[in-house]
């Protein structure tokens, strides 16, 4: 399988991953509450349906928009500026964030019903689509190996996503202190805002050069 992914590229991208999936969301919250009522355990199958939601997302807005736009070079590049816009708007949108609401109080039983919810949470959060739309491409090679590369950045986002899921999920009762601390969540929310500006300020450079 060959590849036009740069190491910078990959670094920066799980840089920004990480960021987004270990830093508190609707997704992460949920899955926090979930470990907090019930355990890791209970909470598999949210994680699972989560999963699920995000990979038919990046099937349908990484990969098969990538495929459809590659041959028309000013939408490319009006996506990539969206992108990078985007991801600035996160990073201001973490640097003013408020304090976080953490809720115990979820009656879903059954593996249908947290599966059906974790998808539910993961498909409508309209974050979601425009982050796999406009910031998945940014990461990649034009044209040639791009379905390769967004094929890989996939993989690593969903690794990384369930890593953190479960992570909330089996720490909860140690990271709830340090979310239930307004002083703590907000140099968590700025350390996460730092880091998403660094990867616009390295994705803006290589779009100008």
């Amino acid at each position: 399988m060959t590849t036009g992914l740069s190491p910078e590229n990959f670094i920066y991208f799980v840089i920004f991953c990480f960021t987004m999936t270990f830093s508190p969301g609707p997704m992460t919250i949920f899955l926090l509450s979930l470990g907090l009522k019930s355990g890791l355990k209970s909470a598999l199958p949210a994680q699972i349906g989560a999963s699920l939601a995000y990979l038919i997302s990046i099937i349908i807005f990484a990969i098969g928009l990538s495929e459809i736009i590659k041959d028309y070079p000013l939408l490319t590049h009006t996506i990539q500026l969206t992108g990078i816009s985007y991801i600035i708007y996160l990073a201001y949108k973490q640097w003013t964030s408020k304090e976080i609401q953490i809720n115990t109080h979820i009656d879903l039983k059954n593996f249908k019903d947290l599966f059906c919810k974790g998808m539910l949470t993961g498909m409508s959060n309209p974050k979601t689509i425009l982050m796999f739309t406009a910031v998945f491409p940014q990461f990649s090679a034009q044209k040639d190996h791009q379905m390769t590369d967004i094929s890989i950045l996939g993989i690593t986002f969903l690794v990384l996503q369930f890593a953190s899921g479960c992570s909330y999920c089996y720490f909860g009762q140690r990271i709830k202190p340090l979310l239930d601390q307004p002083s703590r969540q907000s140099l968590l929310h700025k350390t996460s805002a730092v880091l998403l500006l660094a990867v616009a300020t390295m994705l803006a450079r290589s779009f100008l050069a």
